[in-house]
């Protein structure tokens, strides 16, 4: 009996290049023949399409697209353009040269294809380079949170907390004086100033360099906060609760997370019904993006969320986790919170926080390989052994 080729599927790095014997100075290059990407793009007419289609099959690859562009029946349709970087590269170089706006398209793709890292943010004397993903450490001050309402809605208690998250290795921690979680009611902004204004006074009184976040949708609780020592506004309403939370924002020319939800957390469950939740939350990043810097938001200074648990079922954060690949093409740092959320209840059957801290280090786990960049969660120890334990991925 003849014996089988051995074989496998490989993810190829230059290390790998380098262990058959090929030529060191060629495995860089080599890479590029060797990875592969798929790109969607969107609203072409069908000339447009046409001539893309032609261009990847010159350049020994193919794109997709909607059966009616040949005939010209349709107006416009998306494409997928599949290919090693290098044949991308080759395809974008060659559309630089084409009619019908097609020299933009190729700056996109090149863009695209060099920008794998997101731009680096500079707070205060800090520059997160986005080299590894840091750990956000969360602090209610709230009565009513999913899992830990009313543990850390005193002063004494929330510092006492506070120092646990930064001794466990919080890189930013983000303090909330809102429950936000599915059809809970929202508190007036004097409420959540009392709430969390004290608590952030207090911090900064004995710690100057963490960075801290205010996880708020009220514009006057952002500057509020800002000015007693905030870094960085996380709004889950990505600015549409409150719209002046964008001019806090300007003002301070401070980092801005913006959150995706379907609706206000009251009733945000009641609204899943996505044709494909996670193109849907691209194009809603994509215009509020387009919008924001318009407003004189600069893009590296925003970091998108999508929103996990907000708005979506079980199955569709999955989903959206799995293809956070396709987010990262907005070019922005990437926010998960997914820490001891409903989903993970339901898969896990239970409601004890530290089965559910365990499943959400697992979660972590993944979302490191996906290159998260900031890892929202409660128990700071556990999800920082999780990315000890991934750094090689780096």
């Amino acid at each position: 009996m003849e014996k089988n080729f051995k074989l496998k599927f490989l993810q190829c790095k230059e290390s790998d290049l380098s262990e058959i014997g090929l030529d060191k100075t060629y495995t860089r290059k080599a890479v590029e023949k060797h990875s592969f990407k798929t790109l969607k793009i969107y609203g072409l007419s069908c000339a447009q399409a046409n001539i893309i289609k032609q261009t990847a099959l010159s350049s020994g690859t193919d794109c997709a697209v909607h059966r009616e562009v040949i005939t010209g029946k349709i107006e416009s349709s998306d494409c997928i353009l599949s290919g090693s970087i290098d044949e991308l590269k080759k395809i974008a170089e060659k559309l630089k040269y084409q009619p019908l706006k097609l020299s933009i398209l190729s700056e996109n793709i090149k863009e695209l294809l060099a920008n794998t890292i997101p731009a680096p943010i500079n707070i205060r004397d800090i520059v997160i380079n986005w080299q590894e993903p840091y750990i956000m450490g969360i602090l209610n001050v709230t009565p009513d949170s999913f899992s830990d309402g009313g543990l850390y809605n005193t002063i004494d208690k929330a510092i006492e907390h506070y120092k646990e998250l930064i001794e466990n290795g919080a890189d930013i921690v983000d303090i909330g004086g809102e429950s936000t979680r599915p059809y809970s009611k929202p508190v007036s902004s004097e409420e959540e100033i009392n709430r969390v204004i004290p608590v952030i006074k207090a911090i900064r009184e004995f710690d100057k360099s963490t960075i801290l976040s205010i996880d708020t949708r009220n514009a006057i609780t952002a500057q509020k906060a800002i000015e007693v020592g905030v870094d960085i506004i996380n709004d889950i309403s990505a600015t549409e609760w409150d719209e002046e939370i964008v001019n806090s924002a300007i003002e301070h020319q401070c980092p801005i997370i913006l959150g995706h939800a379907s609706a206000p957390p009251e009733v945000m469950q009641d609204y899943t019904n996505y044709t494909d939740v996670v193109d849907e939350i691209f194009n809603y990043f994509y215009n509020k993006l387009d919008l924001l810097t318009s407003s004189g938001i600069e893009k590296c200074n925003i970091i998108i969320d999508p929103g996990i648990g907000f708005g979506k079922t079980t199955k569709q954060n999955f989903e959206i986790i799995n293809r956070l690949e396709e987010l990262k093409t907005l070019g922005c740092p990437i926010l998960v919170g997914h820490s001891r959320k409903n989903f993970i209840k339901e898969i896990t059957g239970t409601t004890d926080n530290t089965v559910l801290d365990e499943a959400t280090a697992i979660l972590t786990q993944k979302l490191i390989e996906k290159r998260v960049n900031i890892i929202r969660v409660h128990n700071v120890k556990l999800n920082n052994i999780a990315k000890k334990l991934c750094k090689s991925f780096f």
